[in-house]
């Protein structure tokens, strides 16, 4: 089954905060929710932030399951090619390979967020307040009817 991931790339806390430890932690135990439910294919979009922290993931957990493929869709070329995370992970996956074909930046971002999810059987979402490329792609799993492991981004 593929998994794919969905969040926001901003938040209103500082990285290494007790915040961003709990995101991070709660991606940790999805990720190994995903796995128990047959997950062995995770595919990311390679933006900063969630993407790039779930990838991270992903990569830790591919040390002692070397079954686990981990795939980054771009939108389009070039997407994040000056952020080191981003090409860590890019570098550590299995395949990346751009998925948007678009011109438009925004429509490219809409068509990788759409080929993931008609691709996955799964999806990781970090939620945080407001709306967005995250925000619709919750609504276009929920349309397919694919189950959501919801992770809150808030304090509690």
């Amino acid at each position: 089954m593929i998994c794919c991931f969905t969040g926001p790339r901003f938040f209103p806390w500082a990285d290494g905060s007790p915040q961003h430890r709990k995101v991070l932690s709660r991606l940790d135990t999805a990720v190994q929710l995903a796995m128990e439910l047959g997950a062995t294919h995770f595919l990311c979009g390679n933006a900063v932030g969630v993407d790039t922290w779930a990838a991270e993931r992903v990569i830790r957990q591919k040390k002692h399951h070397p079954e686990l493929f981990l795939e980054i869709a771009l939108p389009f070329p070039g997407h994040n090619e000056k952020e080191p995370a981003c090409q860590a992970v890019c570098q550590a996956a299995d395949y990346v390979h751009v998925v948007g074909t678009s011109k438009c930046r925004r429509a490219a971002f809409y068509q990788r967020d759409r080929a993931m999810i008609e691709r996955s059987g799964l999806l990781i979402a970090v939620e945080s307040p407001g709306f967005g490329g995250a925000a619709r792609t919750v609504h276009m799993a929920q349309k397919k009817g694919i189950p959501i492991l919801r992770i809150h981004s808030s304090s509690s």
